[in-house]
């Protein structure tokens, strides 16, 4: 009977398709209906999770892996957002001289932390 008064809950069924055929992205790569792009390096993606937090976590994280991947001799390069520069500077290489109001204060910090080498951009 609920189900019934709630006829109207079927005007949402086309942004539900939409939704769907949205969401289901990841397996039209996967069936070969879209182009995918195959790095010639093994790629780590950290990050896109919002938790509590102001992400300083993740910084820690990144900071952990590239250590520990150095360590193991292996070269390591990170890309970052740059969240809190400027991106009319954007994209742009940071080193220990980098300024945190050009590419933003975690990539400094995790340069001056490793001496990995890091670009950012905002897009």
């Amino acid at each position: 009977m609920l189900q019934r008064q709630a006829a109207w809950l079927w005007l949402l069924l086309p942004a539900v398709v939409v939704w769907a055929h949205y969401h289901a992205g990841p397996s039209k790569h996967k069936f070969g209906l879209l182009a995918s792009y195959r790095a010639p390096v093994p790629v780590m993606v950290i990050g896109n999770i919002s938790v509590d937090g102001s992400g300083k976590t993740f910084m820690e994280i990144i900071i952990t892996l590239v250590d520990y991947l150095q360590a193991q001799g292996i070269k390591v390069g990170v890309i970052s957002r740059g969240y809190g520069g400027d991106s009319r500077q954007m994209p742009a290489l940071v080193d220990a001289a980098s300024l945190p109001s050009v590419v933003g204060d975690e990539p400094c910090s995790i340069v001056n932390m490793t001496g990995v080498p890091m670009a950012v951009c905002e897009s």
